[in-house]
């Protein structure tokens, strides 16, 4: 019971708005191309976020730890930077903003910027009262609030397809061509595969919290609450989007059209179901993204401690998302650009590093360095200045303009890499024991005995931690 608790909670926190209204958006541009179109989209929206949560269980740390296998520095650099990302600098306001936009403005008759005020400041003022009360993130979303959104969203999707009559179209230029990449790069905007990495430990401390302790159990619940999570969002995903191929008529985004088809199923109550289904979504997801920041921060800086961070950035929160929607998502689309080559190259080779009996030094190093380096290219043709028209051979480098040209390189740098870490035969590292020093200096002094007694240290203090919450 506690396992499917935290995969709801885990669902929650995934399912924000965006989850909610790119779905239907893509059933109903893609139209007769919706196959492959969802295809790449459940394999960024579902399959890379349950490989990142893998990454950390397996881990048996956080984001931190993982990412500081590239580097020390990379490592706090990187994992702020993804925080501050999936936090105050846009998922933690853009929740607020959406659910404003999409459902309370149409019920209050109004988009003022004091309605909009009025309105982010109760919602973060609930979100905050969340994520710091005593009974905890998992009672607040896994046991009350996810069963609630759950009911919601199923209703709609199965009167809406009893009720919808449309047939799908021909698709839009947009998804006319490659549809599957183009639904790839889409799953992109949800986030999730960056979120995946913080509400990963997020899982981990909430297991312990519960009782489950000894390392291996631990890697097999989270994965086990993991699955349950991607299962939810992969059909919630897909039964959203079917009512995108059966609405008639075009929609500019998934809002209004979902907005319409609640009017359609429902009547005048389709208005408040819709409204309750956005608030829901982006409040359980307001409450997971406060709780891993706050906590994150709270070890970075634990003067300030966990309410104190909390409390910074949901004002935080409050501030951005008055700035509006527009103004977030264009902070958004860089940062999503700059750090998910490197995130989605750390989870892969993270779960090649679980499988391998050596440890893997330049083959997290190499690679990531080379993601970044396109990361930056492609973080460069989203303010309009694209580099191949300087160094025309870049244009060839494949899915160059699909922004997805790092891959192929950083694929060839671990090939090479691997086998050269093959060749040092250091001892991998054991789940659950935190990175102390990833420096080459240091590498070759690292016994197998080292480790292993570091693995016992860890787990014993894991059990006495567990012990002393009971």
């Amino acid at each position: 019971m506690t396992i499917l608790v935290i995969g709801l909670m885990l669902f929650a926190m995934f399912f924000g708005a965006g989850n909610l209204i790119f779905p239907p958006q893509l059933g109903v541009e893609a139209g007769t191309n919706y196959v492959p179109a969802i295809a790449g989209f459940l394999s960024t929206g579902v399959l890379l976020p349950m490989l990142a949560v893998i990454a950390v269980a397996v881990s048996g740390n956080g984001i931190v730890d993982i990412a500081t296998r590239a580097g020390k520095v990379f490592g706090l650099v990187f994992s702020i930077a993804v925080y501050l990302s999936i936090g105050a600098l846009y998922a933690i306001p853009r929740t607020a903003s959406v659910a404003f936009e999409t459902g309370a403005a149409g019920l209050v008759g109004t988009d003022s910027a004091l309605a909009l005020f009025l309105f982010t400041a109760i919602f973060f003022a609930v979100s905050l009262w969340l994520s710091i009360r005593p009974s905890g993130i998992v009672d607040s979303i896994g046991q009350w609030l996810t069963p609630v959104l759950l009911i919601l969203i199923v209703a709609l999707v199965i009167v809406g397809t009893m009720t919808l009559t449309g047939t799908p179209g021909a698709p839009t230029e947009k998804w006319a061509d490659a549809p599957y990449t183009t639904g790839f790069l889409e799953g992109y905007l949800t986030m999730d595969s960056l979120a995946a990495l913080v509400f990963g430990i997020v899982v981990i401390s909430s297991l312990r919290r519960q009782g489950i302790t000894g390392q291996s159990k631990v890697v097999t619940s989270a994965i086990s609450a993991g699955v349950i999570a991607v299962i939810l969002l992969g059909a919630v995903y897909l039964g959203l989007g079917q009512l995108g191929q059966g609405v008639e008529g075009s929609y500019d985004n998934g809002a209004r059209l979902l907005a319409d088809v609640a009017t359609q199923s429902f009547g005048s109550a389709g208005a408040w179901l819709f409204a309750g289904i956005v608030l829901l979504a982006c409040l359980t997801t307001a409450v997971g993204l406060i709780t891993a920041t706050a906590e994150f921060f709270g070890e970075l800086v634990p003067k300030v401690g966990y309410n104190g961070w909390a409390i910074i950035f949901t004002l935080a929160g409050l501030f951005m998302a008055n700035l509006g929607l527009n103004t977030i998502i264009g902070i958004a689309i860089p940062l999503n650009v700059f750090l998910y080559p490197a995130a989605m190259t750390l989870v892969f080779i993270t779960l090649i590093q679980a499988a391998s009996k050596f440890k893997f030094v330049w083959s997290y190093r190499v690679p990531v360095a080379v993601a970044m380096a396109f990361a930056v290219l492609d973080l460069a043709r989203t303010i309009d200045f694209d580099v191949a028209e300087y160094v025309p051979a870049l244009a060839k480098v494949p899915l160059y303009e699909q922004s997805l040209s790092w891959v192929l390189p950083t694929v060839v740098a671990f090939i090479v890499c691997f086998f050269i870490d093959r060749s040092k035969g250091l001892p991998a590292p054991l789940p659950g024991v935190r990175t102390k020093s990833y420096d080459l200096a240091e590498e070759d002094t690292l016994t197998e005995s080292d480790a292993v007694a570091s693995a016992g240290s860890a787990e014993a203090a894991t059990e006495s931690a567990a012990a002393n919450t009971k």
